[in-house]
């Protein structure tokens, strides 16, 4: 793990980042905390052996990182390569993974994207992570939005501007850029059928990211999922979690996404069970305080 020179408390950066971020950055930031659990849109309808390994640490997806940083994930994906952490990059990113790819070379990439109403438009996103030399797909199940402020300042469509397929789709519409991408994510219900038709057009693994129950993750063992992302796991429901540890003995790595302060927070959980924390506020209010050197040293300070 590399080290930085100096190091802050992450409520401090927190305190500088709020004095920094705009009005809209910060109603973006709120909107994000607020609706970080979504209800599973998954509709239930061969177990295998897990490889691929996990870093204890992951920065999770937030999309439209321009809010926060001129340099957006750009500067989150340096500094997780500076520290060896893998950082998940969303499909509603402020600069497209093909960018983000070249801006750091070398580091550990992970691509979340929600499941489109177009499963075209999904596959060739997975395809062109795939081509960039990320290293892990994560599906959402959960009923992913797109923020309002993001769609009018347009910071977060990156991906869906350079995409083939999505433009020659819309190239006759008269609705705005915001509503045709707003329009891909209105889903409705999944079933495995389409998760399985998705993974098939992948070789590297993919996750599962939501609100999951214990019947979702049999499910997920059941289709060959690889691991899976909980946003619905907390201090307060760590009986779930170890119940979770039982469904899955060590066969697929189990991701909690929650925040975390501490060195020893994090050990908490991983000691009930996770094999990884994935977090997304505290590292935000570093990329918002001082860019890719805040995110480092937010890093940093959860493993000392």
């Amino acid at each position: 793990m590399a080290k930085v020179m100096t190091k802050s408390k992450i409520r401090n950066k927190r305190q500088i980042a709020e004095q920094q971020l705009t009005v809209e950055g910060k109603r973006y930031l709120s909107d994000i905390l607020e609706r970080r659990r979504q209800p599973s849109v998954l509709r239930l309808s061969d177990e295998q052996e897990q490889h691929f390994r996990v870093s204890p640490l992951l920065l999770g997806a937030v999309g439209a990182q321009t809010y926060f940083h001129p340099d957006g994930e750009c500067a989150t994906a340096l500094a997780a390569k500076q520290q060896e952490v893998p950082f998940i990059v969303s499909a509603y990113s402020s600069y497209s993974l093909e960018e983000i790819r070249d801006a750091v070379p070398d580091s550990e990439l992970w691509f979340q994207t929600h499941i489109f109403k177009d499963k075209e438009l999904t596959r060739h996103f997975l395809q062109r992570a795939e081509l960039a030399g990320y290293q892990a797909i994560v599906l959402s199940v959960s009923n992913d939005i797109i923020y309002q402020d993001a769609d009018q300042l347009e910071k977060g469509g990156a991906n869906f501007v350079v995409d083939p397929i999505f433009l020659q789709k819309h190239a006759e519409s008269a609705r705005t850029f915001q509503e045709k991408i707003a329009e891909e994510y209105d889903t409705g219900k999944l079933t495995w059928h389409d998760i399985q038709d998705l993974t098939s057009f992948t070789t590297l693994p993919v996750f599962i990211y939501g609100d999951l129950s214990i019947d979702d993750i049999r499910a997920a063992l059941q289709h060959h999922i690889d691991g899976i992302i909980l946003t619905n796991v907390t201090e307060h429901n760590l009986d779930f979690l170890e119940r979770i540890k039982m469904v899955i003995g060590e066969s697929i790595p189990i991701v909690l996404e929650m925040e975390v302060e501490t060195n020893q927070a994090w050990n908490h959980y991983l000691q009930h069970g996770a094999t990884a924390i994935s977090i997304k506020e505290n590292y935000l209010y570093g990329l918002a305080a001082s860019g890719a050197a805040g995110v480092e040293e937010t890093i940093y300070e959860l493993f000392v």
